[in-house]
């Protein structure tokens, strides 16, 4: 009777073991794609600020638009918080013209810790690098390159 206890005990003991390697094993793993998807959007944001600055928008319009690439990895939504018409805010947020403004049309609880410089590059190339650290310390920077179209049909905007 005690060999027969003591056995269920420990088919008991390995199976908790098991368990518990496999959840951590996914959740690892869950994490990792938290990561790769972060990266692919900083990278993304860089690439769409570098785009902007490339056909001549000012730096207030290069973040914003790298600010919009990076809303699904943005953290919560500060601001509006009961209003779930985020899609119909994008273009009203693009179209604001101080920082204050847009705030008060789109805010993300990321935004406040994600970094963007875009500057020349060699030749006709622009450069952007971003960073975003997220709640957990979790720094990922991306940068992109493009190649600068502005001076084919407008003056030189200070660059």
């Amino acid at each position: 009777m005690r060999k027969c206890r003591a056995k269920q005990g420990q088919a008991m003991l390995e199976t908790v073991l098991a368990v518990l390697c496999i959840v951590a094993f996914f959740h690892f793993l869950f994490y990792l794609s938290q990561v790769a998807l972060t990266r692919t959007l900083v990278d993304h944001a860089a690439s769409r600020a570098a785009r902007a600055r490339s056909v001549g928008f000012n730096d207030f319009m290069c973040e914003k638009a790298a600010r919009v690439a990076v809303i699904p990895v943005a953290g919560e939504r500060l601001w509006p918080e009961e209003d779930m018409q985020e899609l119909g805010r994008i273009p009203d947020y693009l179209a604001s013209q101080d920082g204050a403004h847009a705030r008060g049309i789109l805010d993300y609880e990321f935004w406040p810790t994600f970094r963007i410089d875009v500057s020349r590059g060699f030749g006709d190339v622009i450069k952007a690098e971003t960073r975003i650290i997220r709640h957990d310390e979790m720094k990922v920077s991306g940068g992109a390159e493009v190649e600068s179209h502005y001076p084919l049909y407008m003056t030189d905007s200070g660059l």
